[in-house]
């Protein structure tokens, strides 16, 4: 029988064959976490009190990251990046710090290549899928991790998304991903393996895929990986990382279900307040007003994005009263939009280009105020994740945010181009 992308995953990390179903001991390849209360504080204090561990065996398979509360955040919060620096430097573990957004940093500094299996407690590590890895959010089974460099896993069964066709000018990856949850449900993909393929991805550069893979907890999936290609190698090309091969899946791989999505047929959609599964159509809404943008977090904040906006701003202004908050993933992409003059354009257009962090997504920092709407890139739209339980957060692509910024309003980004 056939193997899915993440049955071969599995058993190459077994070292024999498993299928959907089969449970075992899987050894990551890759363990991940960063700084937040009860996570990387918990897990000091049950290695060390409660199970006398004071060292993983396989340090080089783990890496830390400092990136909330940084810059914003209080006296007590920053304590956690002490916390933090202290259990990297104690375990021997490899931390980055005000390098950016973890998600991004990983792909960026070659710890990720097709065929790994990534674990961390954040499900939007998921993104890493787009690299062809299988990554998965583990959230209470990470100590298990950390103690034993082993987790427990039951492989996860897999639907298989097809794209055909080429996105329309003015459409994007997050468009996609939220008509396939229109489509599919947000529960459609409910403990599934998600997996990305068909002649359609060749036309979807790395960004746009980073952006389908992360946002896959909104399905109800387990992860996301993609069938791998040149354009991959182009990403991975010139960074350190091992030694890798392109990973397809078997033709006869079994599947819960095979799922075509014509890509040509998309178009802008919004994802409306209270929660992440109210996919809408944008033209439903064209006119509301709108008092911030947000370009960022880890499903955004890339150079693409950033060129998406500015074919909407450049040699505009935004609206006055309106607040468009543009966030680079990581430092390299912040230095690059400094470099190649995006910055600037942003900046004359009026947005106001901040340091590279995951605050203004959660909260911490631009937060909203009752009454007030918002268009994000952000990964979620629950009341108060911006700040505000009384304002109201509507994601959409960073085209559709641009041309709210121009005219103050929910407006197609076609009509700009």
């Amino acid at each position: 029988m056939g193997q899915t992308l993440v049955e071969k995953i599995f058993s190459k990390n077994l070292g024999k064959q498993v299928m959907a179903g089969d449970e075992a001991l899987f050894e990551p390849d890759l363990a991940c976490a960063y700084d937040y209360p009860g996570y990387i504080d918990s897990y000091e204090k049950q290695l060390k009190e409660e199970l006398n561990i004071f060292q993983v065996k396989k340090p080089e398979k783990f890496v830390l990251f400092i990136d909330h509360f940084n810059p914003g955040g209080t006296s007590d919060f920053r304590s956690v990046h002490v916390k933090t620096r202290n259990f990297a430097r104690e375990f021997g573990i490899r931390l980055y710090e005000d390098k950016g957004i973890g998600h991004q940093v990983l792909m960026e500094e070659g710890y990720v290549v097709p065929g790994m299996f990534v674990v961390h407690f954040d499900g939007h590590v998921t993104t890493l899928g787009a690299l062809g890895a299988c990554a998965m959010g583990i959230r209470s089974s990470m100590i298990e991790v950390f103690a034993t460099q082993q987790v427990s896993m039951v492989v996860p069964a897999t639907i298989r998304i097809e794209f055909t066709g080429k996105l329309q000018k003015g459409v994007t990856a997050r468009d996609v991903f939220h008509t396939i949850v229109r489509r599919l449900g947000p529960a459609g993909c409910r403990s599934l393996a998600i997996e990305y393929g068909g002649e359609g991805l060749h036309s979807l550069n790395m960004d746009s895929r980073f952006v389908i893979c992360n946002q896959t907890m909104f399905m109800g999936g387990v992860t996301a990986i993609m069938e791998t290609d040149e354009i991959v190698d182009e990403f991975l090309k010139g960074r350190p990382h091992e030694h890798y091969t392109h990973i397809y899946p078997d033709k006869d791989a079994v599947y819960t279900n095979v799922v075509k999505v014509d890509l040509d047929q998309v178009e802008p959609v919004l994802v409306a307040p209270p929660s992440s599964a109210n996919t809408v159509n944008l033209s439903d809404y064209e006119g509301l007003k709108v008092d911030v943008g947000y370009i960022g977090s880890c499903a955004s904040g890339r150079i693409s994005d950033f060129s998406m906006a500015l074919e909407i701003l450049e040699g505009k202004r935004i609206a006055e009263g309106f607040r468009l908050e543009a966030v680079p993933a990581s430092v390299q992409i912040q230095k690059e939009i400094a470099e190649n003059g995006m910055m600037g354009k942003l900046i004359d257009a009026g947005a106001c280009v901040y340091y590279p962090s995951c605050d203004f997504c959660y909260g911490l920092i631009g937060q909203m105020t009752p009454g007030e709407v918002a268009l994000s890139t952000g990964t979620l739209n629950i009341p108060g994740r911006m700040g505000c339980t009384a304002a109201d957060i509507y994601t959409a692509s960073p085209y559709t945010i641009a041309a709210a910024a121009v005219t103050g309003r929910i407006t197609d980004p076609r009509k700009f181009l």
